[in-house]
């Protein structure tokens, strides 16, 4: 462990300056997600606490804008059935809370009493742009898979989807009256940000019915549920990066055969090698500072109300999706809805906001 530490910290301080600069507003940056900004104060020797309270709520926060939010009705593309579309999403943050300010790149024109840099205006609206192709198999059974981008974010996320049709089509006697009904299943992972990663699994329902137009184009509405779990991993996070550990401690090498140590110390027991920083000066205390924040899964429950028009090959719709609960009292495990609730200390308790997502789609069904 103590040597995971170590990597963590001299990756921070080689590779932490670069990745700022080229960093967009909207990345991550969780090495300001500190519990106590005084222990960033000058010549504080002291370690610093991850406020992990706010990694889950900015994680369950970007997990809902990166969920899947396919706009379709219940009813396949069938078996010939072909699909491109250009999908605009729109997701709203709670923008003004300090978790997306501490917790996103921002301009890093204000502070924490000096020590932690803040974004001063994090979008209040999250917006991604994706390619969706669908085809249809037969049986009915479509499978579909999409690419997009966020402006003011360096990530990139794709994913699949696979759904089955359970009912559709019923044109004659009673069956007609029911609705078109399917059940899908999405996967999206996220790369680009950085020290963090995050993955999306949805399940849903949807029921749908399409009105015909006298002049030949079709309209149908749908109404669904969908369940999320999303699932995120912290890198090594570096909470001091302003401090140099290496050149604190007088740095060696690691506490093992072979490095030089003469007066230095690395804080094992003699003759044990750990792989711990051997110190020349100080106690190398700062390595500590370099943190993961840890997995974390949450859940989500989601409400989809869609609609969609289509005339010949052109096909347009749009999708409203929102929470059914709030979001940390969607949750199984306690702790988790505490994370979402409460403080770094388990005070100043709220419920977590819900969240919103517009979905813009533009097609063409062959």
């Amino acid at each position: 462990m103590r040597r995971g530490v170590l990597i963590g910290g001299i990756g921070a301080v080689t590779l932490g300056a670069p990745c700022q600069a080229l960093a967009l507003p909207m990345d991550p940056a969780l090495s300001r997600l500190v519990a106590d900004a005084g222990c960033l104060s000058a010549g504080a020797a002291q370690s610093c606490r991850p406020d992990r309270a706010a990694y889950y709520k900015l994680v369950n926060q970007w997990g809902f804008a990166l969920s899947p939010n396919p706009v379709h009705e219940a009813r396949t593309t069938g078996l010939s059935g072909f699909d491109v579309s250009v999908l605009a999403a729109y997701t709203g943050i709670d923008s003004s809370a300090d978790y997306w300010r501490r917790g996103s790149q921002g301009d890093q024109t204000s502070s924490v009493g000096g020590a932690v840099p803040l974004n001063s205006a994090p979008d209040g609206v999250l917006q991604l742009y994706s390619l969706e192709v669908r085809k249809g198999f037969g049986f009915g059974i479509e499978a579909a898979g999409s690419v997009g981008v966020m402006p003011h974010a360096s990530l990139v996320s794709f994913g699949a989807d696979l759904r089955v049709a359970l009912l559709e089509g019923m044109r004659h006697g009673a069956l007609r009256y029911l609705p078109d009904t399917s059940l899908g299943i999405g996967l999206r992972e996220v790369t680009g940000m950085g020290e963090l990663s995050i993955g999306t699994l949805a399940l849903d329902a949807r029921l749908s019915h399409p009105l015909v137009g006298a002049s030949g184009f079709v309209l149908t509405p749908w109404l669904g549920y969908q369940w999320v779990r999303i699932e995120a991993d912290s890198a090594m996070v570096d909470l001091t990066p302003s401090s140099n550990a290496i050149g604190e401690c007088g740095y060696l090498g690691p506490n093992v055969p072979g490095t030089p140590s003469g007066t230095a110390a690395s804080g094992a027991p003699p003759g044990v090698f750990d792989g711990s920083p051997v110190c020349q000066s100080g106690g190398g205390g700062d390595f500590v500072n370099s943190v993961s924040f840890g997995q974390a899964e949450i859940q989500r429950q989601r409400l989809l109300l869609g609609l969609t028009y289509r005339q010949e090959i052109l096909k347009v719709g749009a999708e409203f999706l929102t929470d059914l609960l709030p979001p940390d009292a969607a949750q199984t495990d306690d702790s988790v809805a505490a994370a979402l609730r409460c403080d770094v200390n388990g005070e100043n308790c709220r419920a977590s906001p819900r969240q919103w997502t517009l979905v813009l789609r533009l097609g063409a069904a062959f």
